[in-house]
């Protein structure tokens, strides 16, 4: 393996203090291949500053999601963030409706000659459909982070999801 094929699995510590990003290599797999460490969660929601924390602030932001506070007063030491951009599968696709027995069967459909048109979801990029991505941010260490279990949950009790 080169330095080629490290860098297609890289970890990424990020600092939105400064946006400094390093990029280090994942840890060596089982099978001999670079594989990334797990998903951490993030260590926010259990920490006393969550509600004041700019670092967190920004997190929100990246997953662009309600924030606990509008004003952060809090900036933290040394946040590490660990960034997991995923792919994700293609929706299914959409089903067709089971043709009723009172209706007549659609036609087939008519082409001019045009090129086709991608469908709804889909994009067409030199013949390839473009991939769903995701990132994933999560603060997995930070020097000022102080224990409250369940600190994020009892500030948002009315939040249709919980940060994890």
């Amino acid at each position: 393996p080169g330095a080629a094929s490290a860098q297609h699995n890289m970890r990424i510590i990020a600092s939105p203090a400064s946006l400094a990003v390093a990029a280090r290599p994942a840890a060596a797999g089982v099978f001999g291949g670079a594989r990334c460490a797990p998903p951490r969660s993030c260590i926010c929601i259990n920490c006393k500053w969550v509600d004041r924390c700019k670092t967190y602030h920004w997190v929100e932001t990246q997953h662009e999601q309600e924030h606990v506070t509008a004003a952060p007063d809090f900036e933290p030491v040394d946040p590490q963030i660990q960034v997991f951009i995923r792919e994700e599968p293609p929706p299914p696709p959409p089903r067709a409706p089971a043709p009723s027995p009172i209706s007549p069967a659609p036609s087939p459909p008519q082409f001019s000659g045009a090129a086709a048109v991608p469908a709804a979801g889909e994009a067409a990029v030199a013949g390839e459909m473009l991939r769903d991505l995701t990132t994933e941010f999560d603060v997995f260490a930070c020097d000022a982070f102080t224990e409250d279990s369940g600190r994020w949950l009892r500030l948002m009790p009315d939040a249709g999801f919980v940060p994890s």
